[in-house]
C-alpha cells in the first residue's frame, strides 16, 4: 500500500473507531478574574480552546468571587479565552500535564483611545473573511429593528419590490445555517415579525461552500444567540410606526443556560394596517398602430396580525455528544386586503372613452412551522465531528378573493357589471436530512456529507360567481420534488495562501401534475457544481483573491402552482408550472488593501434564468405577470467597500458598485419572438455611525442609499433615492435601549418602472409606505450582562416557499 493509500486507511480507521478510544488522564484548570481595581467579576465567560485548531474543549462563567473552574481536561496545549460585556477580551496559551491554577487575570475596559478621544465597543463592525462579509450588529440600535429592517441596511444587500437581492440576483435566506422556505411577500413578511433582538449578525456569503445547496445566487445567513453563560437574562421590546397608518409590534426573549442545558425562547406579534397607492398606464396596439391607454389608479389597505415563536434548545449530553431542537412558527390568520381601482381609458387622441370601477377584498390565513432536530458527535480530540440534522418543514396557504366591477361610459353612464370570485390554498410539506463529517488534519480540513430533500406541495383553485373570465378552470396540481446530494471540500492554508475547493454533486426526480393540463413538469437530472476560493496576503497592506462557483435556482413553488391574484378583473398574477431550473456561472476577482478598502471585479451569466415578465394582450386589452424561463442573463461589473473610524467618533462603511446587465426574454406577445435589454448602472450606499455622548450612550445614524438604471425583468427603472437617520439612547445603567428613527425622509425611494419593446408599453409606480417614523423600546431584566454567543452548528437547509 502507498503512503497516501496508508494515510487514507488510518484516516478511515481513526473515524470508525475512535469513539472507542481509551480514556487520558483528566486534570483541573482554574483560575479568578477581577477588573483592574481588583474586584471580582462574575458571570465572565470562559472558553478553553484547543490550541492546534482552535476547536472547542470546555466553556463555563465565573461565579461571585470571580472565580472559574474547568473539570476533565487532557493533558495538551490550549488557549483560554475570556471575555465579557464592557471588558477587553483576553487569551491566555498554556500546557496541562497537572492540575493548573491560573491565577488572577485581571481585565481591561472594552475601550480603546485614538487620538485620545475614547471609542464605544458596541459599534457596527464589519469583517471580510474568505467567502463572506460579517455584519455584527448585536448590541447596537440595530437590535429594536425587525429582521428586514436590519437586511435592508446590511453592506451589499438591496430589498427591490419586496425581493432580497446581492449583486442584482436574488439570495438564499438562511437562519442559523438552515435555510429558509420562504420567498417574495411570505419571507418579507416572516423577517418583519422576527425580532432583530435576536440576531447576533447577518452574513452575506458570496461563494457559499460546497456544504450549502446549489443556489446560483448569494447566501444571507441570519446568525441568531443563545446563552453561554450560567444563570437568566430577558428582555422585553416594542416598536411603534408612523406611516399614513401606525403599526404595532412587541416582543419577549429569554435565555437561561446551566452546565447541560441553553436554552433561547423568544415570542412577538405584529400588528400593522399598511396602505399603497399604485399608478400605472397600458398603451394597447392593433398591430403596429397605437390605440387605447388605459390609465390605472389603486389603492389598496391592508390589516393583518401575527404571531412569531422562535425556541433554541441545546442539551450537552456528554463531552462527546449533544443534541439541538429548534423551532420557528409563525402564525397570521385573517390578513385582509381591500383594493380599489379606477381605470380610465382613452383613445388615441387622449379623448375620455369610459372608464371601470373595481373594487376586491382577499382575505388570507397562512401558517408557517419549521422545526430541525441537530445531534453533533465529537469523533476525537483533533477537532473531528460528525453531524446528524433532520428538518421539517409545514407551510399551509389559504386565500379567497372577491372583485365586483362597475363598467361606465365618458358621461359617467352605466352600463354593466361583473362579479366573480375564487378560493385558493396551497400545502406543502418538506422533509430534508442530512449527513455531514467535519475532519481537520495537520494538512488541512475536509467536510463531506451527504443530503436527501422531499418535497410535496398541493395547490387548487376554484373560481365561482356569475362572470368567471373565460380563460380560467378550476384546477388541482401536485408538485413532488426528491433531490439527493453529495459533497466533498478541502480547506488548506499555508504560509500566506489559503484555498477552499469543493465540488456538490445533485440528482433531481420533479413530477408536476395538473387537472386540468395533465403531466406538465416532469423531468429528471444532474448536475455538478464546483466552488473555489483562492486567497493571498501578500503583506499586512496587500491581500487579492479569486473565487469561482456553479450554482442552480429552482424555481420557487408559489410560482409553479395555478394560483391568480387580481389587481382588478384586467390585470393578474399567475404561477406558471412549466418552470424549470437556471445555471449560473461566477467568477470573482477580489482585492483587498489595508483591510479596510475592497475591490471585487466580477462576471456572471445564467442560462434559463427564472424572472418576472409582465405582458399585455393587445387584442383582449389584458394584462397578465408571471414568471418565465429567459434565454439568458449577463452581469458583469467593479465593486468598492470601505469600513472604519473616519474619526474616534465617526464610523463608515461605504458600498459602491459599477455594473452592465443584460436580459435576453421571450417576447410572447410580439412578432419577433425574443427580446434583448441591456443597461449601465451604478449603485451606491453610505452609512455613518456618530457617537454624539459615549457617557451618555448617545448615538446617531445616517444611512444614504442611491442607484441609477436597473433591469427587473422587462422593466427598466433609474434613479432611485433614500435618506435615513436614527437616534438611539442607552438608559438606566444599559438596561434600556431606546430608538427613534426616520426612513425615506424626502419620499424618493418609490419611483416608476417602464417597460417598452415593439408592442409593448406599460409602466407603474407602486408607492408603499416607505416614509415612516419609528420609535423602538428594549428592556434587559434578569442577569442582562451576560453575554451571547453566536451557533456553533452546521445544520440544513429549508428551501423555496412562495
Amino acid at each position: 500500500m502507498d503512503k497516501c493509500g496508508s494515510i487514507s486507511f488510518l484516516l478511515l480507521l481513526n473515524i470508525l473507531f475512535c469513539p472507542f478510544g481509551i480514556f487520558a488522564q483528566q486534570y483541573r484548570v482554574e483560575g479568578i478574574i477581577r477588573d483592574k481595581e481588583g474586584t471580582a467579576l462574575s458571570y465572565v465567560n470562559i472558553l478553553l480552546l484547543q490550541q492546534s485548531d482552535s476547536s472547542f474543549v470546555a466553556g463555563t462563567s465565573s461565579d461571585d468571587t470571580g472565580k472559574f473552574v474547568l473539570s476533565d481536561i487532557k493533558e495538551n496545549n490550549y488557549i483560554l479565552k475570556v471575555s465579557f460585556i464592557g471588558f477587553q477580551r483576553r487569551e491566555l496559551s498554556f500546557r496541562v500535564n497537572t492540575d493548573t491554577d491560573l491565577g488572577i487575570l485581571a481585565m481591561e475596559p472594552a475601550a480603546e483611545t485614538l487620538q485620545g478621544v475614547t471609542v464605544t465597543s458596541d459599534k457596527p463592525l464589519i469583517e471580510r473573511k474568505n467567502d463572506r462579509l460579517v455584519f455584527n450588529v448585536e448590541n447596537t440600535s440595530f437590535a429594536t429593528e425587525s429582521s428586514f429592517d436590519i437586511l435592508r441596511k446590511t453592506p451589499g444587500v438591496l430589498v427591490l419590490n419586496g425581493q432580497i437581492v446581492v449583486r442584482n440576483s436574488p439570495a438564499m435566506v438562511y437562519i442559523n445555517d438552515k435555510r429558509v422556505y420562504l420567498s417574495g411577500e411570505e419571507l418579507k413578511t416572516m423577517l418583519e415579525n422576527y425580532s432583530g433582538s435576536h440576531i447576533r449578525s447577518i452574513e452575506v456569503i458570496t461563494t457559499p461552500p460546497a456544504r450549502y445547496d446549489a443556489g446560483s445566487g448569494a447566501i444571507v445567513n441570519i446568525v441568531t444567540s443563545r446563552s453561554i453563560s450560567v444563570g437568566y437574562k430577558g428582555s422585553v421590546n416594542s416598536r411603534w410606526t408612523q406611516a399614513v397608518f401606525p403599526k404595532y409590534s412587541m416582543g419577549t426573549d429569554h435565555y437561561f443556560k446551566n452546565n447541560f442545558l441553553d436554552l433561547f425562547v423568544g415570542y412577538s406579534y405584529n400588528q400593522q394596517k399598511e396602505y399603497k397607492h399604485d399608478n400605472s398606464y397600458f398603451n394597447f396596439f392593433n398591430g403596429d398602430i397605437a390605440d387605447d391607454r388605459w390609465e390605472v389608479d389603486f389603492k389598496r389597505t391592508t390589516r393583518s396580525y401575527a404571531h412569531n415563536f422562535h425556541a433554541i434548545t441545546d442539551f450537552v449530553i456528554d463531552k462527546k455528544n449533544s443534541l439541538s431542537i429548534t423551532a420557528n412558527m409563525m402564525h397570521s390568520p385573517g390578513k385582509k386586503y381591500n383594493n380599489k381601482a379606477i381605470t380610465d381609458v382613452f383613445d388615441i387622441n387622449d379623448n375620455l372613452e369610459s372608464y371601470f370601477l373595481t373594487d376586491s377584498e382577499l382575505d388570507n390565513d397562512r401558517s408557517n412551522l419549521a422545526f430541525s432536530l441537530d445531534y453533533a458527535y465529537n469523533m476525537n480530540d483533533e477537532g473531528a465531528k460528525m453531524s446528524l440534522v433532520s428538518n421539517y418543514i409545514y407551510y399551509d396557504d389559504r386565500q379567497f378573493q372577491v372583485l365586483y366591477t362597475d363598467y361606465f361610459n365618458a358621461d359617467a353612464v352605466p352600463s354593466e357589471s361583473n362579479y366573480f370570485d375564487f378560493l385558493a390554498k396551497q400545502r406543502n410539506n418538506i422533509f430534508t436530512q442530512q449527513l455531514d463529517f467535519y475532519i481537520p488534519s495537520e494538512w488541512g480540513t475536509a467536510e463531506t456529507g451527504v443530503k436527501y430533500s422531499s418535497i410535496h406541495s398541493n395547490s387548487s383553485v376554484n373560481f365561482g360567481g356569475e362572470d368567471v373570465p373565460e380563460d380560467t378552470e378550476n384546477d388541482r396540481f401536485g408538485y413532488n420534488e426528491d433531490i439527493y446530494a453529495a459533497y466533498f471540500s478541502l480547506n488548506k492554508k499555508w504560509e500566506n495562501w489559503s484555498v477552499s475547493a469543493g465540488l456538490r454533486g445533485e440528482y433531481t426526480d420533479v413530477r408536476a401534475n395538473s387537472m386540468v393540463l395533465g403531466e406538465v413538469n416532469t423531468q429528471t437530472y444532474f448536475e455538478l457544481f464546483p466552488s473555489v476560493v483562492v486567497k493571498h496576503t501578500i503583506n499586512d497592506e496587500h491581500e487579492w483573491g479569486i473565487n469561482y462557483k456553479r450554482g442552480i435556482s429552482r424555481p420557487k413553488y408559489g410560482s409553479l402552482n395555478p394560483y391568480r391574484y387580481y389587481l382588478f378583473e384586467k390585470q393578474y398574477t399567475e404561477g406558471n408550472p412549466s418552470l424549470t431550473r437556471s445555471i449560473s456561472n461566477e467568477v470573482e476577482l477580489a482585492y483587498t488593501f489595508r483591510k479596510k478598502f475592497d475591490f471585487f471585479l466580477y462576471y456572471e451569466h445564467s442560462d434559463n434564468a427564472i424572472q418576472g415578465l409582465t405582458f399585455q394582450d393587445n387584442v383582449n386589452q389584458m394584462i397578465s405577470n408571471a414568471q418565465y424561463n429567459i434565454d439568458g442573463k449577463t452581469e458583469y461589473g467593479l465593486d468598492f467597500s470601505y469600513y472604519s473610524y473616519v474619526r474616534s467618533w465617526w464610523y463608515l462603511y461605504m458600498y459602491m458598485s459599477g455594473y452592465y446587465m443584460e436580459n435576453t426574454f421571450p417576447s410572447v406577445q410580439s412578432e419577433k419572438a425574443v427580446q434583448k435589454l441591456s443597461t449601465m448602472g451604478y449603485y451606491g450606499r453610505a452609512y455613518n455611525q456618530f457617537t454624539v455622548s459615549k457617557k451618555h450612550g448617545f448615538t446617531a445614524d445616517l444611512s444614504l442609499f442611491y442607484m441609477s438604471d436597473y433591469i427587473q425583468g422587462s422593466f427598466i427603472f433609474r434613479n432611485r433615492f433614500s435618506t435615513e437617520v436614527g437616534l438611539t439612547k442607552k438608559l438606566w445603567n444599559n438596561r434600556v435601549l431606546a430608538s427613534l428613527n426616520v426612513a425615506d425622509i424626502f419620499n424618493t425611494q418609490n419611483i416608476w418602472l417602464r417597460s417598452r419593446y415593439q408592442n409593448q408599453d406599460n409602466g407603474y409606480i407602486a408607492r408603499p409606505e416607505t416614509r415612516t417614523v419609528s420609535l423602538s423600546l428594549k428592556y434587559n431584566f434578569g442577569n442582562y450582562r451576560l453575554k451571547d454567543n453566536e451557533r456553533d452548528t452546521t445544520p440544513d437547509e429549508q428551501g423555496r416557499l412562495e
